[in-house]
Parts: structure tokens; sequence; C-alpha cells
């Protein structure tokens, strides 16, 4: 099964709660202290788009690419209804695809966990650096393995009403800490009250969680320069308290 094949329909309302307004925001903060105020930015993995768009309304010139047809064409429906031009297309982050001469590249809300080995992780970290002008910036985030091995894995329920409907979703993981990967398997019931008709989603997420020293050796190897890892919307050290992190590399060379 494809991940985000049968999940892409839901997947905005269950994230609803999710300011990328305001990530979108701190992004560019970070970016602004590192030199990039404004440009060309390529979000890479970017979903059904919430934080492509927000990054155009702030007057960046953005594109976009995600693996899952059913995000993009969500992504590109929204841009149509926004008034924006924003070219989304299909396609692998760890495949280098024609993009060139971005100012920055984003990948947010943990595409770099969604590589499971290091190789495939390098793979995107060369799609990034491909895709950059020289001294050009990557901000991408993951999940934190210091955090994760603290807190551990664990059952979680989330109900969303929406009159007629009814979102119940039930996410259990499993922990391999010899591969430091986490499997959340995800369970979704979708429920019309009105109909009183229900359908069930079933997707498991394959995940790893990433060390500083080992983003930086797969940054080093791929052309960049780490300038910056901390704890998420913080300018913090990575800690135990929070799973999500993020790296800021600046490209250096050809890798």
């Amino acid at each position: 099964m494809t991940v985000f094949a049968d999940y892409a329909p839901w997947y905005d309302l269950l994230y609803q709660d999710k300011d990328y307004a305001a990530e979108a925001s701190f992004v560019e903060a970070r970016l602004r202290a590192h030199g990039i105020p404004s440009g060309r930015l390529l979000d890479l993995g970017c979903g059904t788009g919430l934080h492509a768009l927000a990054f155009a309304r702030h007057g960046w010139d953005v594109a976009g690419i995600d693996l899952s047809h059913e995000m993009i064409a969500s992504a590109k429906a929204r841009a149509v209804e926004a008034g924006l031009s924003i070219p989304f297309r299909q396609g692998n982050a760890c495949e280098t695809g024609p993009e060139r001469d971005f100012d920055a590249v984003v990948s947010l809300f943990h595409v770099a966990s969604y590589q499971t080995s290091r190789d495939a992780l390098a793979a995107m970290f060369r799609t990034a650096h491909a895709a950059l002008k020289p001294d050009g910036l990557f901000f991408f985030d993951y999940w934190y393995g210091g955090a994760v091995l603290a807190q551990g894995v664990e059952t979680r329920v989330k109900v969303i009403e929406q009159k007629p409907l009814r979102l119940t979703r039930i996410a259990q993981s499993d922990h391999d800490e010899q591969a430091a990967t986490v499997t959340v398997n995800y369970t979704l019931f979708c429920e019309d009250t009105d109909r009183a008709t229900i359908r069930r989603v079933d997707e498991a997420h394959h995940m790893r969680y990433w060390f500083p020293f080992e983003i930086d050796a797969a940054l080093a190897a791929s052309g960049f320069e780490p300038t910056l890892h901390a704890a998420w919307l913080t300018e913090d050290a990575p800690s135990s308290k929070s799973w999500a992190a993020y790296t800021v590399a600046r490209k250096r060379g050809t890798p």
C-alpha cells in the first residue's frame, strides 16, 4: 500500500489544529537569520501544500514536490482556490529532479524520518543539494532519537467531529530499537452520522529517528555544512522533551 493513498482525503481534517502559517513564519525567521530573507523556495515533501501556500503568501517564489499523487492533487486544488501559482509535482524526494537554483529548500513534518536508512537519507539530501544555489540553505525537521528513546512509544487515539463526519484515529506503534525505527499503524474509522455508515482505513507508516551526529555525517557526504541543530520551534538544543528537532545546513561545493 502506498503511504497516504487512502489516508490523504482525511489528512487536513486530522491536522486541522496544526498552525502551518506560524510554522512557516518560524522557518522564515531561521532562514533570514542565516542570510536568506526571501527568494525561490522548494518544499520537498510538500503534502497537501499548506506550508507552501503560507510561504507563497509571504512573498516566496515556491515550488512543491510530494510522493503522493493524492496529496499533490489536494495541493494543486488548494493553490488554484487561493489564486496562487505554485508548480506542484509528484516526485520522490530521494530522486534528483529538474529543480535547480533555489535559494532555500525546506522539508517539513518529518519527511526526513520517512527515510528509514542512511542511504535513503543521503539520497534526500542530494536532491536538496542539486536544487540549491551555491550557499543556499536546507531546512528540515526529523524525529530526534534522544526523545524517542527517553519517552518511548504509546497508543494514541484522536477523535474529530465535523458533522456529519466523525473521525476516530487509533495509532499503535511498534518500536525496533536495533533498527532505530518506529512503525506507526494507523486505523482510521470515518463515520457519516447522517447516513449511519463507517469506512475503515488502515495504513502503516515506517519512520526512523535520527541523532545529530548521523545527520551531520549524511549532510557532509552530500555537500552540506551543518549550521544548526535545535528543538522544533525553538533555538534550544534538541532534548528528551520533544520528538521533533530541526537542522539548518548550507550548500557547499559538489558532493
